[in-house]
């Protein structure tokens, strides 16, 4: 019996449909296991910053999320958490459309729509704004048991956290609170010691020398687990460099001169504002890879182990090939000649080091305190904080300091104005092929097929 070719070709057909449908049942179940998206934004801007990433990842509690929004409202939000929850299995969350459910939206005690509320055990926080930044700050303050304190040391000279000039640190500051750490100042001279509270202390750019017990407090302060973050300027003797040097960390009396001319590129000065973009292997640096630090005015900072027993340190960041630590301190005050003499140290110059230092503790035996040091404090001042890389390489040398590697990362980005700059001659041929090129072929295509139809 022989089988017809329609036959054949009908079971052929069948297979191939079968075939098919099991290859888009298949996608389907690995598209709904398996969350894929590409952002082609130049900024990334619509894909999850790395420290939500980081965050989410390393939940240890449920986290939900309430959002009280009408019902057909708040898409950007449910894409938003979409995401969150793609990234952790403790993360969950749930819209409730308060008309439908007033007695759960009082129990909240919410008095708008659009209201979120965050939740992580007995600890809840409100937000209303639909954004990455907002949510991912909120995550922080509801899973953290207590707020660390960063104090800023004050009264020589220093930058303050509370101006909010070019000067400043009050952007700093900002930072610090919204990864939810408590900022407060100290000025050690009043207070006879580093406070029992403090997390990490900043000297953020003194100007004059610290007294000699000041020094003898912060040397005490580290030899007990304090962790400390030194930011020194190029022509400043503030009487912390010998003390620094105990721990293998050599503070020169230099300024670093860049005549790469990338800095001019941005606007931001010339030789004296090195550019940096080379990071060696370290917590705080890891997530800085391809991304440049400006340093205004900058002093070399190096790091030399030999004798230092229970101490290993990390030269972070280093400037190009095209500098050289001036050792002519005229030239801050634009009264040398910028030229590098023979004896001079070339590129790449180490602008900050971080070290660990073996201390000893009754209790608990051995301990590591953490210190950074940075020949530069304007890099983190207002002027220069949302430059590049600067806020996140500040705020992340923080949180390795206060053992926060967690939330070492970078942030949330938030759109920027990016227009697009043609020469009058690319204008030109823009025009001529969107408005006379283009509808012309049309035209012509509409009156060939006109023409053959007759």
């Amino acid at each position: 019996m022989r089988i017809g070719r329609g036959f054949q070709y009908g079971s052929n057909a069948f297979l191939v449909t079968l075939f098919v449908l099991a290859i888009v049942a298949m996608l389907n179940f690995l598209g709904a296991r398996h969350h894929i998206r590409w952002d082609v934004t130049k900024g990334k801007l619509y894909s999850l910053s790395d420290q939500t990433k980081q965050i989410l990842k390393n939940l240890k509690k449920d986290v939900k999320v309430l959002a009280f929004y009408r019902e057909g409202t708040g898409e950007k939000l449910r894409d938003l958490l979409k995401e969150y929850s793609y990234r952790s299995d403790k993360f969950h969350y749930e819209f409730v459309d308060p008309d439908k459910y007033p007695e759960k939206a009082k129990t909240y005690d919410i008095r708008s729509y659009g209201t979120i509320v965050v939740q992580c055990g007995n600890k809840e926080e409100k937000i209303y704004e639909e954004t990455e930044k907002e949510l991912t700050n909120a995550i922080l303050k509801v899973v953290r048991e207590e707020n660390k304190v960063v104090y800023f040391v004050e009264g020589h000279g220093e930058g303050r956290t509370e101006d909010t000039g070019a000067e400043g640190y009050s952007n700093a500051k900002k930072a610090l609170q919204e990864a939810n750490y408590d900022v407060k100042t100290v000025v050690l001279a009043q207070e006879g010691k580093v406070p029992e509270d403090c997390a990490v202390l900043v000297v953020p750019g003194p100007r004059r020398k610290f007294l000699p017990n000041e020094v003898d407090m912060v040397r005490d302060y580290i030899k007990e687990g304090g962790d400390a973050f030194f930011l020194l300027d190029p022509g400043t003797d503030v009487g912390l460099e010998d003390m620094l040097s105990e721990w293998g960390v050599k503070v020169e009396n230099d300024v670093v001169v860049d005549v790469s001319g990338v800095g001019q590129l941005f606007g931001i000065g010339g030789p004296g504002v090195p550019i940096a973009a080379q990071y060696e292997r370290h917590p705080i640096t890891e997530k800085l890879k391809g991304i440049m630090t400006f340093y205004p005015l900058a002093r070399s900072v190096w790091f030399r182990k030999e004798g230092k027993e229970g101490v290993e340190g990390t030269e972070l960041v280093k400037t190009s090939s095209h500098s050289w630590a001036e050792t002519d301190l005229s030239v801050l005050k634009g009264k040398g000649k910028v030229r590098k003499d023979p004896d001079e140290r070339s590129g790449p110059i180490p602008l900050a080091v971080a070290v660990t230092v073996e201390v000893e503790e009754d209790t608990t035996g051995t301990k590591k305190a953490r210190v950074a040091v940075f020949g530069d404090s304007d890099f983190a001042r207002n002027r220069y904080f949302p430059f590049q890389g600067n806020g996140d390489f500040f705020i992340n040398t923080v949180n390795w300091l206060a053992e926060e590697e967690e939330l070492i990362s970078i942030r949330p980005k938030q759109p920027g104005f990016n227009p697009i700059h043609l020469t009058r001659r690319q204008a030109s041929t823009l025009f001529w092929i969107s408005v006379v090129v283009l509808p012309a072929l049309v035209l012509v295509a509409g009156v060939l097929v006109y023409v053959r139809r007759r």
